[in-house]
C-alpha cells in the first residue's frame, strides 16, 4: 500500500495525472524519480505457461516485465501489468523470478501474491479518485461495472478495492458451482455466514438461487437475512462467462 500510494502520488503531482492509468509511461517517470539503479523494461509475446512474469537477467540489475499476448482481455493484462510491477517494487529482494498465471492471480491465500494484488488495486484506482466519483452510489454490478470501465480494470479488483474503501456496511462474494472461492468485506460489513474459501452459498440468498439457473443480475434482490442473521441484505450478481465461469454476488446490509 505505501509503494502503490507513493507511485500514485508521483503520477499525481508530477505525472499526466490522467487515468485509466499509463503503467509504461508511470514506470519511465518513477524509475528516474528513484534510487533504483537498474534498469525495468517490458516485453509483450506469446506464451503458454504464464499470464505474467518479472524476471531478473543473471548477475546484472536488470528486470523484465513480461505479459502473455494472448491474453485478449484488456483489463486483465492491465491488471496483471501492474500486479508484476508490484512485485518488482514490494518483493524484488525475496527472489529472481516471478511467474503469474490464473490462479496465483486469484490466491488470495499466498501472501506475496495477495500482497502484489493489493498493490495493483490501489495504484490503478487510487483512494481519492474512488471517494469523489462512487462515494455515493449504492452498492452493486451495475456500480461495479461503472468503476471496472472509469479505470479499465477487471471487476474482481475493482470490487477489492471499493470495498476496502468503504464506510459502509458492504461485501463483494466470488464463487463457482455454488462455492465461495473468496470474499472481501468492508469493515463495518457483519459476520457473514458464507465468506471464506470452500463456504457453500447460503441457500436462502439470491446467489444461491441465481447459481441453479444462472440468472444475472437483472434486479438486485432483497435477501433479507441470509447472509447475516441480524441484518437484512441486497445483492445482485454478474457472471464472467469469459473465464472460469466466475459468479460474483455485490451485497449491501441496511447499516
Amino acid at each position: 500500500m505505501r509503494e502503490a500510494s507513493r507511485l500514485t502520488k508521483l503520477w499525481q503531482e508530477h505525472g499526466p495525472d490522467t487515468y485509466p492509468l499509463d503503467i509504461s509511461n508511470l514506470i519511465d517517470g518513477a524509475l528516474q524519480n528513484s534510487d533504483f539503479n537498474g534498469e525495468l523494461e517490458t516485453k509483450i509475446g506469446s506464451c503458454d505457461s504464464f499470464e505474467g512474469c518479472l524476471i531478473k537477467t543473471n548477475d546484472t540489475e536488470k528486470w523484465t516485465i513480461l505479459l502473455n499476448s494472448q491474453i485478449d482481455n484488456n483489463r486483465r493484462q492491465r491488471f496483471t501489468y501492474a500486479h508484476e510491477l508490484g512485485h518488482f517494487m514490494c518483493h524484488r529482494d525475496l527472489q529472481d523470478q516471478f511467474e503469474d498465471s490464473e490462479e496465483t492471480l486469484n490466491d488470495f491465500r499466498n501472501e506475496v501474491e495477495r500482497e502484489a494484488n493489493v498493490f495493483a488495486s490501489w495504484l490503478l484506482m487510487p483512494a481519492n479518485l474512488l471517494r469523489d466519483e462512487f462515494a455515493q452510489v449504492s452498492w452493486n454490478t451495475k456500480a461495479l461495472r461503472e468503476i471496472g470501465n472509469r479505470f479499465e480494470c477487471s471487476l474482481q479488483a475493482s470490487a477489492l478495492r471499493f470495498v476496502g474503501l468503504s464506510s459502509r456496511p458492504i461485501a463483494f462474494v466470488v464463487s463457482r458451482e455454488g462455492r465461495v472461492i473468496w470474499g472481501s468485506k468492508s469493515k463495518s460489513a457483519p459476520f457473514m455466514s458464507s465468506f471464506c474459501f470452500g463456504d457453500e452459498l447460503p441457500k436462502e440468498s439470491h446467489a444461491f438461487a441465481a447459481n441453479q439457473k444462472r440468472d444475472s443480475e437483472a434486479f438486485i434482490h432483497e435477501s433479507g437475512f441470509a447472509w447475516n442473521k441480524d441484518m437484512n441484505a441486497h445483492e445482485s450478481q454478474y457472471f464472467d462467462y469469459s473465464g472460469r465461469g466466475y459468479q460474483y454476488t455485490c451485497i449491501e446490509f441496511d447499516g
